[in-house]
């Protein structure tokens, strides 16, 4: 089993719908992305998938939500914004991109601060 992975970031702000402390306000983050795949077979040139693709389609989530306010961003004007339905959103979409008969994605890793991440996969 090959597991390719990238990372990237971006930042936007929130605010968590019924939570009892200082995160209910509206602040922000400096996110990090971090995008597994997996394959079990490689190409004529010996590549799973090229990591260039792997970034493209994640940077094309990433676009969606960079410097947004994300409670006012599809899905997040209804689901609350928790670093847990931003991990499984990124793993939906990417998989969406991605996924082939041969690679799908494995996991997604969100930081919301560099010591604070939380891990989506099915």
């Amino acid at each position: 089993m090959y597991v390719l992975k990238i990372v990237t970031d971006f930042a936007s702000a929130h605010s968590l719908r019924n939570y009892p402390g200082d995160c209910a306000r509206l602040h922000g983050h400096n996110w990090q992305v971090e995008v597994s795949v997996f394959s079990q077979v490689l190409d004529g040139s010996g590549m799973a998938i090229d990591f260039r693709e792997i970034k493209k389609q994640t940077k094309l989530v990433v676009k969606r939500l960079d410097h947004q306010y994300l409670n006012e961003i599809k899905p997040f004007d209804v689901l609350n914004p928790t670093a847990e339905n931003i991990a499984k959103y990124f793993f939906d979409e990417i998989a969406l991109l991605i996924t082939n008969k041969d690679i799908k994605v494995k996991e997604v890793m969100i930081w919301e601060t560099p010591r604070s991440a939380v891990t989506y996969s099915e």
